[in-house]
């Protein structure tokens, strides 16, 4: 109808106004040092810069991308194989729901989503399994986004979110039924710390999935 139209269009005119006003993570003035900053990190081929400026680098991408991504891509910021005829928003839930399944997720559990952006596959899964979830995240303005949309969908009671680095989970050991990532631990600076946490938190035989992308050897084939 042209008024859910309307509703829609209204939606996008406002996030697009966020960013052109710098109503965003990062002030509009500080766009253009942000980019330059982040992009001479990267020039070089040493990477022990970079890996000492991680928590800036991850902090400052997300805080100029977010709203672009949720203009662009949704709540869901990540991936999905689609089958024939599935839609876009259908291939996301299906990917969030085969974790959920492989977890063997069920109300009652708490459960860790690593690196939740904005809190899509936090919401969906916990829509899906009626278990509760915790986003974990160290951006503020995602964990902002996160409440509010959280509170928008009505899903207090089932969704939070906590600031922190994957590598120093706020949570006492052996406490959480399940952890899951989904193309998140790209942004980690020590792999072998954040896995060490995750186990330390996961209660005896708690589980652990996520998922990443990998190249392989026939990457440029």
């Amino acid at each position: 109808s042209g008024s859910v139209k309307d509703r829609e269009v209204q939606k996008v005119l406002s996030k697009m106004m966020r960013i052109v006003k710098g109503d965003t993570g990062v002030k509009r003035e500080d766009v253009d040092s942000t980019v330059e900053k982040y992009l001479d990190l990267h020039k070089d081929e040493d990477s022990s810069q970079r890996l000492k400026e991680n928590h800036w680098l991850v902090k400052k991408y997300y805080d100029m991308a977010t709203d672009f991504y949720e203009y662009g891509w949704g709540q869901s910021f990540h991936f999905a194989p689609r089958a024939k005829n599935e839609t876009f928003a259908a291939s996301l839930a299906r990917h969030e729901h085969y974790l959920a399944l492989v977890l063997q997720l069920k109300p009652g559990m708490h459960v860790l989503d690593l690196g939740c952006g904005v809190g899509g596959p936090a919401r969906e899964i916990a829509r899906f399994t009626g278990c509760h979830v915790t986003g974990v995240n160290m951006n503020d303005y995602q964990l902002q986004r996160f409440a509010e949309l959280t509170h928008q969908a009505g899903l207090e009671r089932l969704v939070d979110c906590r600031k922190s680095d994957f590598a120093q989970l706020p949570f006492p050991d052996n406490s959480i039924d399940a952890v899951y990532q989904i193309e998140a631990f790209c942004h980690a600076g020590d792999l072998t710390k954040v896995f060490r946490e995750v186990m330390r938190v996961l209660k005896p035989g708690g589980m652990f999935a996520g998922y990443d992308w990998v190249m392989t050897d026939k990457f440029d084939e």
